[in-house]
């Protein structure tokens, strides 16, 4: 029998078929569990993270979860929760990003342009040039997105679809939001739980997926992939990122679903 303690602002969005993970929004509560994931498991195993050398420069790494922070304003991130012990096991970091007038930054260019280190500006720099690739609001003609930032999943439960069933549980979210749904779950950061782009109604679901992990999760989800950018095309401290990543992986995709 399922236990668990919740909290008010539980937002369930479904688990695994035995029961053993849970999906739900990210609270203010497991907002800490989903951060150290992505720092057990994202710095120091994601493509990207690896390529640019996150865990080179102390601080850079702290600059990306203060992205992360950033991110959980808004509302619509997502956490796996193991049910036996309570722990969060992966996270799904989401974005919205709002169409922007002629001559203004997207949220990442801004958010670079912050950054004091090497290795993070370059991480930031990877995902403004995937997105740059094609005009989503354009192409779509929305003109609000959820952007599946940082997906994880703690290396201790790797094998069992949670980060397939995160990205499904942040394409609901959107679909919720689509259909006018109050489902935005405020998380407090730095003593204030306002929830940054309220009332936003996403047309779309984009990602960049930087492994083949993440390319079949889409695939299998029902995204498009738009645009493609090889590791072996990007430099970074005079190395191409290609070097520093397993050769089973071979690009970044821009990937998007209509909702």
């Amino acid at each position: 029998m399922n236990t668990r303690k919740r909290m008010p602002s539980y937002r369930p969005w479904g688990s695994t078929e035995d029961g053993a993970i849970e999906f739900e929004s990210m609270t203010t509560e497991t907002l800490p569990g989903a951060l150290e994931v992505i720092k057990e498991s994202f710095f120091t195993d994601e493509n990207t993270c690896r390529g640019v050398e996150i865990l080179s420069e102390p601080g850079a790494s702290s600059e990306l979860e203060d992205l992360c922070l950033n991110a959980a304003q808004d509302g619509v991130s997502v956490v796996a929760i193991d049910v036996a012990t309570g722990k969060v096991v992966g996270a799904s970091f989401n974005k919205i990003q709002m169409q922007q007038k002629p001559g203004e930054k997207s949220a990442f260019e801004v958010f670079s342009e912050t950054c004091k280190y090497k290795s993070s500006k370059a991480l930031m720099d990877v995902m403004i040039l995937v997105d740059s690739k094609v005009d989503l609001f354009k192409h779509y003609n929305v003109d609000c997105i959820l952007e599946v930032m940082f997906l994880v999943t703690a290396r201790s439960h790797r094998g069992k679809r949670i980060a397939e069933l995160l990205m499904a549980s942040s394409i609901e979210i959107a679909r919720q939001l689509k259909c006018h749904k109050d489902v935005q779950t405020p998380v407090e950061i730095q003593g204030t739980n306002v929830i940054t782009n309220p009332n936003c109604v996403p047309g779309l679901v984009s990602a960049i997926a930087s492994s083949n992990y993440s390319q079949r999760i889409a695939e299998k989800l029902g995204f498009h992939s738009l645009a493609e950018i090889k590791f072996e095309d990007f430099v970074f401290n005079g190395k191409k990122v290609s070097e520093r990543i397993d050769d089973v992986h071979k690009s970044w995709r821009l990937v998007a679903k209509r909702i």
